[in-house]
């Protein structure tokens, strides 16, 4: 569990956020006790550890991440306690959401939804990511529906792609994914969208956790790829150091960072630096987006930013849709779907 320090961090960090982005206060709000739930849950580890013996530093140096080389969800994971836990934060920051996600905690409870079957591997499926990692990764897209009609930062302004479109940008997350929990969900008389939203939170805690435990088992080793080298997801936000201006990538999907050059577009490795630029606002020269002319990406990105104050990617992410409004406007996609990013 977090430490009252840790917990008090967290909090400091979106009180900050919300006093600096006060015209995405609203967004904030809502998505406040989630994160600070999930980073609470995300400290403790699983019961049952990973055979992290089997990741190949070779393959990992090759561009495979972890999560196409062994199975990171196992039947022995307290997922059910993590879901539960979820749906508590998803009702304080969402409370119009709190009939349908009690109706879904309670068919947790009665064993009627089993988590873990979300993110079960297909064992005739000879790609070590699951369909339901790939659901997951479409389950990015459904939530925004959730955002768009719960919080009025977003509604009115916000403009939901067709399901299945632009699923998302890890490198297995445009496979046929079978509709097979949404199809459950409707059985069960619960509204599939908010059922895979809370899944989606629930695959931010279980892979966080992962992250932590592979990354102390395995230590340092060779990634050069814009995609995470734990989960495979496209980052969704990166910082450049204000001192040396290294530039760090952050995964929303799983909280893993990584060092990736400056000179090369995450999304499709594009090497020639002229055709890649950073926008600014005016009077926010830490704010910024890097944009690739040849993929037509963009990431929002907190440019030189000093190390006075703690910080939480996530929260910094959620604080910067102005930046997305912006880039989309211009005609620029995401890197990667997250609940908060997809405007037009």
């Amino acid at each position: 569990m977090t430490t009252a320090t840790e917990s008090s961090e967290i909090k400091n960090i979106i009180t900050r956020a919300l006093e600096q982005n006060p015209e995405n206060r609203e967004i904030i709000k809502a998505f406040a006790p989630i994160i600070m739930k999930q980073r609470q849950l995300a400290e403790s580890s699983f019961p049952e550890k990973l055979d992290c013996s089997l990741i190949d530093k070779e393959k990992l140096k090759a561009g495979v991440p972890v999560i196409r080389q062994i199975e990171l969800f196992l039947p022995e994971d307290s997922l059910k306690e993590i879901a539960l836990s979820m749906a508590d934060a998803v009702k304080e920051g969402m409370p119009q959401l709190t009939e349908n996600i009690n109706k879904i905690s309670n068919l947790i409870q009665e064993g009627k939804i089993n988590p873990f079957n979300y993110f079960q591997t297909s064992k005739n499926n000879g790609n070590k990511v699951s369909d339901s990692y790939c659901e997951t990764q479409i389950s990015k897209t459904k939530c925004i529906e959730i955002c768009k009609s719960n919080n009025p930062a977003i509604s009115g302004g916000y403009n939901t792609p067709p399901f299945g479109a632009e699923l998302g940008s890890s490198p297995d997350s445009n496979r046929n994914c079978p509709g097979v929990h949404t199809r459950d969900s409707k059985d069960l008389k619960v509204s599939p969208s908010n059922a895979t939203f809370l899944m989606s939170l629930v695959n931010r805690v279980a892979l966080e956790k992962r992250a932590r435990e592979i990354t102390a088992a395995v230590g340092s080793f060779d990634w050069e790829k814009g995609y995470c080298p734990i989960c495979g997801e496209f980052p969704s936000i990166a910082l450049i150091e204000e001192e040396g201006g290294k530039r760090f990538l952050h995964c929303s999907s799983c909280g893993q960072d990584w060092r990736f050059t400056r000179i090369s577009c995450p999304y499709c490795e594009k090497e020639t630096p002229k055709d890649m630029e950073y926008f600014y606002i005016e009077n926010k020269t830490q704010e910024a987006a890097f944009v690739c002319d040849k993929c037509k990406k963009y990431l929002v990105t907190l440019y030189r930013a000093g190390k006075v104050f703690a910080r939480d990617m996530d929260v910094s992410a959620i604080s910067l849709i102005h930046m997305d409004m912006i880039m989309q406007d211009k005609g620029y996609k995401p890197m990667t779907i997250c609940p908060w990013n997809i405007l037009t």
